[in-house]
């Protein structure tokens, strides 16, 4: 698809403005550890919530999620309109936990809780999950759209991302990251809504045909489904969302870097708002593609056919922009988050405990640049899985369960201890080995995916709480700041001395959008 001038002056002038919020937003970042990796503890509430977005969604949903939802259909929404539970874990028991102990990483909440050893484990896990899993697979499947839509080159994409995102969020750190993510995630509500809206205006029977019929017009589809049963639906809900959400470095760092507790809660609650039109943006065009033509060779073309057929000249360059936008938003955190974690839970907790601020800052960035070479270098690992969203899945719905299940009792059981934390931990380890086993030598390959990660979930549960009960308990004076109780749901009485008017209150809000997802469940079960 070749762009004409005035759409090639769009992207160009697109770039430019990413260049100038990304480097002008991160002037200060430099100057500290709170600046570079927190942004200062001063993003409002409205950057991280539009920030959430923008790193959560990436080419992987473009190309995969889209591509599932041509071939199953309305189900596939669930990835975006089943996390407000999650998001309501992380509003409501882990980010008060989080923001009351002042931490800037989650596997500094592990330290505290169970140890050095423990705390150490998991950022080894997380940098495990986002070089092989994460970071490779956002830069294949941006680099196979940019290829398929416009032509260039697929590995001469990837390094222009790996260029492109690494430059300002290097320069300027989270604050970088997160005010490139607040344009990126508005261009790509409005861009994603702009393809909805095209697409459906596009197909005969509009609103109807697009839904379809049977299985396809359905958010929960039966237990016996083979690959999206409602049970495997759950265990997403659970294992993959509740992680993502409440674990998950790059995405609670947003939260954590907060003006006050009042704006990271809200953050959060914009963000579930806006999965309604995220889940039309990147699910539904899935389903217009397949009502337009239903005999695509492989699903993953589903998005750049829809691109083709219902984008008109003049508006590609802006499209482009936002499927840009939506790549270097998620590589930008996920480095920004790796690097975080390696500088702080690894350098300075383990190598160099007294080392200088600067000192800090200047080793984020260097390890930041070899990240994404390596990632790069990685890539194309992706692209021997059958598609590119059932590598991100099949990955993440394993290697989570069982630091899920140790993050879960961590915060509400007191009589968990470390050894039982790290024995789940490592089990993480050999379930992302188990992904591969099944996807090259058909090891548990009967077993649905999502309902297998469930039953790893429970099983790490039961192993938990197995291995706590035969050994020593913890001290509870030692862990009690590390656990949640009642009281940390209200937010800190020197925010609440003026009182919040009702159409202010975190509560209304949150209320406001589940009840809204409940009606939608209700309508389309």
């Amino acid at each position: 698809m070749g762009l004409t001038v005035f759409e090639l002056a769009t992207f160009v002038v697109y770039l430019v403005a990413v260049a100038l919020i990304g480097f002008v937003s991160g002037r200060k970042g430099r100057r500290s550890t709170a600046d570079f990796f927190l942004a200062g503890r001063g993003l409002p509430w409205y950057v991280i919530g539009f920030s959430l977005i923008a790193a959560s969604i990436s080419s992987e949903q473009f190309i995969g999620e889209v591509g599932w939802g041509y071939k199953y259909g309305l189900a596939v929404a669930n990835w975006e309109w089943l996390v407000w539970p999650a998001q309501g874990l992380l509003l409501l028991f882990f980010l008060p936990v989080y923001l009351r102990n002042k931490i800037f990483t989650i596997p500094e909440y592990l330290t505290r809780r169970f140890g050095r050893v423990t705390g150490t484990v998991f950022s080894c896990v997380c940098m495990i999950q986002y070089l092989v899993i994460n970071l490779p697979l956002v830069l294949y499947s941006g680099g196979f759209l940019i290829n398929r839509i416009f032509g260039l080159d697929l590995r001469l994409a990837i390094w222009l991302l790996v260029i492109v995102a690494g430059s300002y969020t290097i320069f300027g750190g989270l604050s970088s990251a997160a005010w490139v993510d607040l344009f990126n995630g508005a261009l790509l509500i409005v861009g994603g809504l702009l393809v909805f809206g095209l697409g459906l205006a596009a197909v005969p029977g509009g609103f109807k045909a697009v839904v379809g019929t049977g299985t396809r017009a359905h958010l929960m589809l039966p237990a016996s489904h083979p690959d999206l049963p409602w049970t495997g639906i759950l265990a997403v809900a659970v294992v993959l969302s509740g992680y993502y959400y409440s674990t998950n470095q790059y995405i609670t760092q947003r939260c954590l870097a907060g003006k006050s507790h009042w704006h990271g809660k809200m953050g959060i609650v914009l963000a579930a708002a806006l999965a309604l039109p995220l889940g039309l943006g990147v699910t539904w065009p899935g389903m217009i593609a397949r009502a337009l033509n239903p005999g695509l060779e492989h699903p993953d073309g589903a998005y750049p056919f829809l691109i083709g057929r219902v984008v008109p000249v003049g508006l590609r360059g802006f499209i482009f922009a936002v499927l840009f936008g939506a790549i270097i938003s998620t590589v930008d955190s996920l480095v920004n988050s790796t690097s975080t974690l390696l500088t702080l839970d690894i350098y300075k907790g383990l190598v160099r405990k007294a080392a200088a601020e600067r000192s800090l800052v200047r080793f984020a960035q260097w390890t930041g640049s070899l990240l994404l070479v390596f990632g790069a270098l990685w890539a194309p690992m992706v692209g021997k899985f059958s598609s590119i969203f059932a590598y991100a899945q099949d990955s993440w719905a394993l290697m989570l369960a069982p630091v899920m299940a140790s993050f879960l009792l961590a915060i509400f059981w007191k009589r968990m201890t470390a050894g039982a934390a790290l024995a789940a931990l490592l089990l993480a380890v050999p379930m992302l080995v188990l992904v591969y086993l099944r996807q090259f030598y058909r090891v548990l390959s009967g077993i649905n995916i999502f309902n297998l990660s469930g039953i790893i979930f429970l099983i790490s549960i039961m192993l938990i709480g197995a291995i706590s009960l035969l050994t020593r308990p913890p001290e509870l004076e030692n862990i009690r700041p590390m656990l949640w109780r009642r009281g940390l749901i209200a937010l800190p009485e020197a925010e609440t001395k003026n009182g919040y008017p009702w159409w202010k209150r975190v509560s209304f809000w949150f209320g406001t959008v589940t009840a809204l997802f409940i009606i939608i469940y209700v309508i389309f079960w």
